[in-house]
């Protein structure tokens, strides 16, 4: 919608420039002043302060004061990988932990098996490429994984989407345009409601791979990889909301510093975010929250323990 209002508003703009354009050369050229054309100009202009107005409605839509069960989520899946478990339902368990509803699964397969494990998550996601799947998982294609999924859906209807993880750092080495189109079409085959979802990083907010899948991306995932970015988080999401118009932003928060330190992320970093993550989602800025993971309640016992408390307090204040 904002898309559109944004398109829109471009369109009456530029032809009115042009028109005005068009209206000084033929006074430059000595021709009499047209009345027709001014009043054309005029509409124009008109038109173009109400779709600016109608824009910015859209731009300033507020969202909710606190999170609550409705809009986050836990990240999580069986993986060998950074301290992780093999259990094909570690996902559930670690919504459970922290008293959460909606799953975003990765890692582990996307057969009806794996899917059934999840059908009493409110709202799921799940992994649609090949990048970060854990070894040995058998999928198919991402292609012909998107369409598994897609069909799935219809039976399992708390199938949300899908996932392409580090999409924008794997993009033309491990994934291209004509690939992430193709995931887009088989997602959507069986059931055109489903969204796909992409990570982005703070890092990448310049990226001119952004413009290039913006048109196969239904919603983005932005996480803070190396913490000295957080201060341009503020800057990173307003450029990702003029990159992806009008597409609902879910902003990740990393219990765990695998990027620099190996080491959990401080209380007061967790807070810092956690708390500027409020404040996104009560100007309208993000949509969801995605907590990461379910590996974190072992390996950070004291920081998830921490992240569940604020939680608790978020989904107390929503009632």
């Amino acid at each position: 919608m904002l898309k559109k209002a944004l398109e829109k508003t471009f369109e009456i703009g530029t032809t009115a420039e042009q028109l005005r354009i068009e209206i000084d050369r033929g006074i430059r050229a000595g021709k009499p002043d047209s009345p027709v054309k001014r009043k054309k100009l005029a509409a124009y202009n008109k038109s173009l302060d109400k779709a600016i107005a109608e824009t910015f409605a859209l731009m300033d839509q507020e969202g909710p004061e606190h999170f609550s069960r409705e809009n986050t989520w836990i990240w999580g899946g069986p993986t060998p990988y950074w301290g992780g478990s093999d259990e094909p339902d570690c996902a559930m368990k670690g919504a459970e932990y922290f008293d959460l509803e909606n799953v975003v699964y990765m890692y582990g397969p996307t057969d009806e098996n794996a899917i059934r494990i999840h059908k009493n998550a409110k709202k799921l996601i799940c992994q649609l490429s090949s990048i970060s799947r854990s070894p040995g998982v058998v999928c198919g294609t991402d292609e012909e994984n998107a369409e598994l999924i897609s069909k799935l859906s219809l039976k399992y209807p708390n199938i949300k989407g899908g996932m392409i993880d580090d999409l924008i750092g794997n993009f033309g080495r491990n994934i291209s345009l004509k690939e992430v189109k193709k995931i887009s079409e088989a997602l959507k085959k069986h059931n055109p409601d489903l969204k796909l979802y992409s990570v982005v990083y703070v890092g990448e907010m310049d990226s001119p791979f952004l413009k290039l899948v913006e048109p196969y991306v239904d919603a983005i995932n932005l996480w803070v990889g190396y913490k000295y970015q957080l201060p341009n988080l503020d800057l990173a999401i307003e450029k990702f909301r003029l990159a992806f118009p009008g597409k609902p932003i879910m902003l990740g928060i990393f219990i765990y510093d695998y990027f620099a330190a190996a080491n959990p992320n401080g209380k007061k970093f967790l807070e810092i975010q956690l708390k500027r993550a409020r404040k996104y989602l009560a100007d309208g800025k993000i949509h969801d929250l995605v907590i990461l993971g379910d590996r974190e309640v072992k390996k950070c016992p004291e920081e998830s323990a921490f992240v569940k408390e604020f939680l608790k307090k978020e989904f107390t204040a929503a009632k």
